[in-house]
């Protein structure tokens, strides 16, 4: 079966609610996570923390798809989204394996300044068609000063990656709240 069709059966089944919940709870697995393992990590990451912060834009990219499936206006960000994502993986996996922390640090700050300027942009086209997206719009808002914040902090004398747990976090519940808040409206 291919990744395609895959997520084209997640479109029976996941509502963009459904999804955004089911994102919300992947990232805070993650970010307890990432929090734990990269509590002690020295300059140099060992193999699951690199595969770890690796995957993190995975959810990015799953839960484009499956949103992008439904169909609609957005359908085409989306899967450049995904796309994009998929690059930060294949770009984090880079840094991880073969840098240092300052490296993924700068990588994550990149992917995540664009995710949001997209899930800014997303979310300003729903808007005006009357959808209940200011938790998204917070969120990308957040996301891309986040980014930048991340990216500067990549140049840090001791870079830490334990702040990433705080970005994944706070993500988590705007698409916690913008699940909660959609539900009156569809």
């Amino acid at each position: 079966m291919s990744a395609h069709s895959a997520v084209a059966q997640l479109d029976t089944t996941f509502h963009p609610r459904r999804i955004a919940i089911l994102r919300a709870a992947v990232a805070l697995v993650w970010a307890a996570a990432i929090a734990i393992a990269a509590g002690d990590a020295d300059t140099e990451l060992s193999t699951g923390l690199a595969l770890l912060v690796s995957a993190y834009p995975v959810i990015d990219v799953v839960a484009s798809l499956a949103e992008a499936a439904h169909g609609g206006e957005a359908a085409n960000r989306l899967r450049i989204n995904a796309a994009l994502s998929s690059i930060a993986v294949a770009g984090l996996a880079v840094a991880a394996f073969g840098s240092d922390i300052s490296s993924v640090l700068a990588v994550f700050g990149s992917w995540a300044v664009v995710s949001g300027l997209i899930q800014l942009f997303n979310a300003i086209q729903r808007r005006r068609t009357g959808s209940r997206e200011v938790p998204m719009l917070i969120s990308g808002g957040l996301s891309t000063i986040a980014g930048a914040g991340i990216i500067a902090s990549s140049g840090a004398a001791d870079p830490k990656l334990t702040g990433l747990a705080g970005y994944a976090t706070l993500g988590a519940v705007l698409f916690f709240v913008w699940a909660f808040r959609s539900r009156t409206s569809s």
